[in-house]
Formats: C-alpha cells, sequence, structure tokens
C-alpha cells in the first residue's frame, strides 16, 4: 500500500487504524442539510481515519476543562473528487466530535486543515469549532524548499507530548507558520503571527470588495473613492506583511 503523508509523519504503528468512514455514516448520524448531503456525495471519493492518538495508545496525557476536551486527536485523510466546496466540506468532516487534523488530497495536492474546538455549553458530549484553519494546496510532486521543511516540521517528534492541547496546539502553530512563509519566506514566527494573518485575510477580503464595487461603478467621483481607499487597504496590506 503506497504511503501517506499522514504515514510519513512516523506516528507510532499502535495509533494506526486506517478505517473507512462512509458516507452514509456522516449523513446517518449527524443532521446534514441537502446542501451538505449533496457535498458528501459529490465531491468525496474516501474519508479514512488513518490513526487515533489516546492515552491507552501513545504516551501523551489526555487535557481537558470546563471549555476544552483534548482526551484524544484523530488524523483523517479525505480524497477529494472536486475540490471547489472545499470549506463547507470541511465543516461536515468536522462534526466528528473530537480534535481532527485533516490532510485533504486532490490528486497530489494536498491541503491541511486544523479547527480547534470548546465544548458545547448547552450540550456538554458535543464539541463547537471556535475557528478553522487551512493551509494553500501542496503540490507534492512539485514542492518548494519552504513546503518541505513545513512537510518535516510535521513529524510527530517534533511535537510536546505534554498534553493533547499542546500536542494539537503545536501542530497548529506550524500551519500557521506556513501561512505566514509566503509573506515572510520563513517559517519563523513570533506571537503575533497569528493575529497579523488574520488581519491580513481580512484586508484581503476589502480589498476584493473594493475592486468588485470599483468595476460596477460608472460615477467617475465614485470609482476615484473607491481608489484612493483601495490605495490605502494595498499600503495597510503591505506593511502588515513587512511586520510578519
Amino acid at each position: 500500500m503506497k504511503k501517506t503523508l499522514l504515514d510519513k509523519l512516523h506516528i507510532p504503528l499502535t495509533c494506526k487504524i486506517n478505517r473507512k468512514l462512509f458516507k452514509k455514516q456522516f449523513i446517518e448520524n449527524f443532521s446534514l442539510n441537502a446542501n451538505e448531503k449533496n457535498i458528501i456525495n459529490e465531491d468525496v471519493k474516501n474519508i479514512t481515519l488513518e490513526y487515533l492518538l489516546n492515552k491507552d495508545k501513545i504516551n501523551i496525557a489526555p487535557y481537558s476543562d470546563e471549555d476544552e476536551d483534548y482526551s484524544e486527536v484523530a488524523f483523517i485523510r479525505v480524497e477529494l473528487l472536486n475540490s471547489n466546496r472545499l470549506k463547507k466540506l470541511s465543516n461536515i468532516i468536522q462534526y466528528i466530535p473530537y480534535p481532527l487534523i485533516v490532510v485533504f488530497a486532490d490528486k497530489n495536492k494536498i491541503c491541511i486543515n486544523i479547527s480547534p474546538k470548546r465544548i458545547n455549553k448547552n450540550d456538554s458530549s458535543k464539541l463547537v469549532i471556535e475557528e478553522s484553519y487551512f493551509t494553500e494546496w501542496i503540490d507534492l510532486d512539485n514542492s518548494s524548499k519552504i513546503d518541505q521543511e513545513f512537510l518535516e516540521s510535521l513529524e510527530i517528534k517534533n511535537h510536546p507530548f505534554t498534553n493533547f492541547l499542546e500536542f494539537y496546539n503545536s501542530y497548529l502553530n506550524k500551519l500557521i507558520a506556513f501561512n505566514a512563509s509566503q509573506y515572510s519566506g520563513s517559517l519563523e514566527q513570533n506571537e503575533d503571527t497569528k493575529e497579523l494573518l488574520k488581519k491580513i485575510q481580512e484586508i484581503k477580503v476589502n480589498i476584493n470588495e473594493i475592486v468588485s464595487k470599483i468595476k460596477k461603478e460608472i460615477d467617475i467621483r465614485y470609482k476615484v473613492n473607491f481608489n484612493i481607499e483601495l490605495k490605502k487597504l494595498n499600503d495597510r496590506l503591505e506593511n502588515l506583511k513587512e511586520t510578519l
């Protein structure tokens, strides 16, 4: 059997599950709406629970408090037929009620998703996504030096075994550092990296909105104002990139 990226993380074989998760399981076990059912049926080729880490399988302590439950961490691989609705599909996969590290594979390209979760105050048996993070698509057949460094950094030996919360957050920090590297050219990060990336994404959304307005606007006066605003946003964007 061909090794997947997750196999190359050198996770102990005691944690190896390699269990197929069928689309029917998602449809029957989660309250999916019609659109979500279409996405799971049309966009997914295979879903595999490749590794499940808990205190019985690896020497990492569980962590839980009134807000978080990191008793175990699962690594899941999703082979895609269509990647156009990736973020909506990710929300469906993340219905699985424990912390997940998900690798989406579209032929030889991969995208990694990490979504920290908190305990649902109305139902302590459920976890709620706080925020979802995605890497850019990485072409495994044509990867850059930074891509390779990032993938090597995901090996399990590069993460703390203190408890599953710190273990999971370490993977998240590696992902954030990789996303920042497209601007900084390095996987080094500081305490502000996460917040700076969030601001960059917000400004990029605003820039796209302004560009769209400029294209539609007929009145030259409004076009001028939009262009002034666009210039300010682009300047702000460049300043943030230099800060990373």
